[in-house]
Order: C-alpha cells, then structure tokens, then sequence
C-alpha cells in the first residue's frame, strides 16, 4: 500500500465521519412545518408527538419562544411517556411563559407516564374521541420516586381540576397502580373536557369561532436529539469519541481521528445536558478552524478543508440558532459582517501563502527515498529490522536478502511508515 493511498484512506474515513456530525449539527436550522387560518385571535398548536426526553423539552423551549404573543398555546399530545427530568423541564417552560396554555390529546391519541404530568400542567385539558390519558408509575419502581411523583401529580391536577377528594384519589391511582382513563372516564371524573377538534378546544378555551392557527412540530434536530439522549446511544458515543482521541494519541503523525473523537465526546456530554448549546457551537467552531490550519498545511485532495469549511458554517448556524432574535440588532449585523468579511480575507491570505509554502516543500516520502542510512539490527525480507534514516529510526525490510547491522544501506522505497532499503554496493564482497 503506497503513501498517497494511505493517506487517501484515513483522510477519506475523516471525512465522512466529519461529514456526518456536520449534517448532524446542521439539523436545527430546519424549520418546522407550519400551517395557518386566518382569524381574530391568534393560536399556536403545538404537536408534542414524540418521547418525554432531551429533544422534547428542547422543542417546547423552542415552541414557546415562538409564540410570544400569541392568545393561546394549544399542547397538542400523542406520547407514551419518557423520562421525568425531561418532564419537570417542560412543566417549568409551561409554567413560565406568558401565553396562556392548554393541553389537548387528540382522537385515538395517549398522553401515558411522564407525559401526562406534562397535559396537567397546562390550565385544562381537553381530550378527543378514543383518546386515554394515565399510567404515571415509575419504572424501574421505587418507593420514594413514587411517592415524589405522585406528588407532584397530585399538586397539579388539584390546580387545574379543583381540590376534590376523587381528583386526589385519580392522581394516586395513576402513580401506584399505572391506572389509564379514557375520554369518557375523564370527562365523567371532571378532569378533562371532550373535544372532536382543536376548532373546539379553541372555541371553548377564548370563546371565539375564528381564529389565526399556526402548527409547530419537532425538527430534524430535535428528533435526532430524542434518539442521542438515549443513554444507550450517548454511552456509545461517548467511548467510541475516547477511543477515537486515544487511537489519534498512539497514531504517528495527525490523522483526524482525535478531531472525530472530540466532536463525539462533544456531541455526547451534550446530549446528557451537561454542557450548554454555545459551548458545542464554540467547539465546533474550534475544530473547523483547526481541520482548515491543518489543510493549508498538509498536502492532500482536501478531505480537512471541506470538514473544516463545513464545522465553522455549522457552528455560526448553531450560534446563531442560540441567539434571541430580539437581541440582533442592526448594529450586530453591521459588526458581524466585518469580521466576517476580514476572517475571510485572512482566511483566503493564509490559504494563498500555504500554497506557496506547499510547492516549495518536499513530502517526507520525498525526502526519504534514495536517503542514505545505518541498519541498527539485522534487516531482512521476512523480517523488520531498525535502520537510521534522515536523523530518526525507522521499522525497515530488505529489498535483497539479509543486511547486517552496522551496514549502510539506502532507501528504496516507502510504504506507510516502513521502508524498503539495499545495502550500498560499496559494502557488498
């Protein structure tokens, strides 16, 4: 295997695997779908269709940054449940925003475990034909989690349905004994109102027949982030990003694999929300800077440069994705287009006078071949030897039987990190 080729591989692998977490960190500038009706009032239907985890609760954070101003916020809920930290960070966005809301199970829909505690957070809830709401006990179960969950349970269908005895009794089955109800049941206990459409929830929640809807769903982002919150897929993202980092430390010379494991390892510590969103784009940012260092420098077909190019478009879309949109002011855009316009310029110098620098240099294979050196060890065809070679050591075959140590030999050719060497015809009886 030549040089070139082996360089082609490793750079090739880089690429796609840099490639792929670009498409990943692209993901969020995906709008989601929206549909409107014209109205007096205007309306913001929110479809949580999706698992109680890291991606849920950052679309309702999004959703609901998204409808400040709006009359009303309909929870549109079709969800099996998930994981309660998710949950008490979307009751906390609920409880803390200034639109009015209320949640709503469509027909033939559940709002099941961690999900339901979200439909009780709102101010009523509305269920549609064949719909079931319940089913809150913990899993794995345990006593104290149980009890805590019940609590809170208990402490939001009280505000939103009334301090009545069978609300509390409801809210407890749930919890201790993953009781379900349905539309009919629901409506026959007081906790929640039937509904065919969300015409009607809106009809009954602002005493209007018209009004303006806008529908707003989880992205691509969003629902790439749902599956890397697993805890089974980010455990593997995290080990495969450190074994990635270690096989770039033990590699002789920069192949990339350590940018890949980074930005992994990133992708991971984020997904387990242990670092915020600006420090994933300010890493990314990082590494697509480093790749495009390493492409002015390095010879190649540009694998490093399009990854760079690519991980510093991603992460000002990032940055940009995280920033209010009140906050951008026109003084903002006039700066950010100057130092965008002279990063660019001196991207483009620095581009220009690495070419330079790369004609003029030879490669090492360049250097080595015809190099002239002393065999350490014994160096044979069968089996390697130690030669010196343009002042370091190098893991040697002989191209023609054995070379004593001590001889001189001169390199013939290259392969990876090895080469090929024959003793002088000077030392030959």
């Amino acid at each position: 295997m030549s040089t070139c080729n082996h360089s082609f591989r490793l750079r090739a692998l880089l690429s796609i695997v840099l490639l792929l977490a670009a498409a990943i960190a692209a993901i969020p500038t995906t709008p989601s779908a929206t549909s409107s009706t014209r109205g007096g009032s205007r309306v913001c239907v929110v479809h949580l269709d999706m698992a109680i985890d890291e991606g849920a609760a950052t679309f309702i954070k999004r959703a609901f940054s998204g409808c400040r101003g709006y009359d009303l916020v309909v929870l549109a809920i079709s969800s099996n449940g998930g994981y309660l930290s998710s949950a008490q960070k979307i009751v906390n966005t609920i409880s803390q925003a200034e639109v009015p809301c209320v949640s709503w199970i469509p027909p033939g829909s559940q709002a099941y475990s961690a999900a339901t505690i979200i439909a009780f957070s709102c101010r009523a809830l509305y269920m549609g034909p064949g719909s079931a709401i319940g089913a809150v006990k913990p899993y794995p179960y345990d006593e104290k989690a149980a009890e805590a969950v019940r609590s809170l349970l208990t402490s939001l269908m009280v505000r939103m349905c009334g301090d009545r005895e069978e609300v509390r009794q409801v809210a407890s089955d749930m919890v201790l004994s993953a009781r379900a109800l349905d539309d009919a049941e629901a409506s026959r206990v007081g906790i929640a109102k039937r509904v065919s459409s969300v015409d009607e929830v809106v009809a009954d929640s602002l005493g209007v027949g018209a009004a303006e809807k806008t529908s707003l769903y989880p992205n691509a982002w969003e629902k790439l982030l749902s599956v890397l919150s697993n805890p089974i897929i980010y455990s593997i993202m995290l080990v495969a990003g450190a074994l990635l980092i270690v096989v770039e430390v033990l590699t002789t010379g920069f192949q990339g694999y350590g940018v890949a494991g980074a930005i992994l390892v990133i992708l991971a510590l984020y997904s387990m929300s242990l670092i915020p969103p600006d420090v994933v784009s300010l890493s990314i940012l990082i590494s697509g800077a480093a790749l495009l260092a390493i492409e002015m420098f390095t010879p190649g077909f540009g694998a490093f440069g399009v990854s760079g190019v690519a991980l510093m478009a991603i992460g000002i879309a990032l940055t940009v994705y995280s920033v209010p949109p009140e906050v951008v002011t026109p003084t903002i855009y006039v700066v950010g287009v100057g130092l965008g316009s002279f990063a660019a310029l001196v991207l483009f110098v620095g581009f220009k006078g690495a070419q330079v620098v790369r004609m003029k240099r030879r490669s090492i294979a360049e250097e080595v071949v015809g190099s002239v050196g002393i065999a350490k060890t014994d160096v044979s065809d069968t089996r390697p030897g130690v030669v010196y070679v343009a002042d370091e050591d190098w893991t040697a075959y002989s191209v023609r039987g054995v070379i004593p140590q001590g001889s001189k030999v001169r390199v013939v050719r290259m392969e990876g990190l090895k080469l090929y060497v024959e003793m002088l015809e000077e030392q030959k009886q």
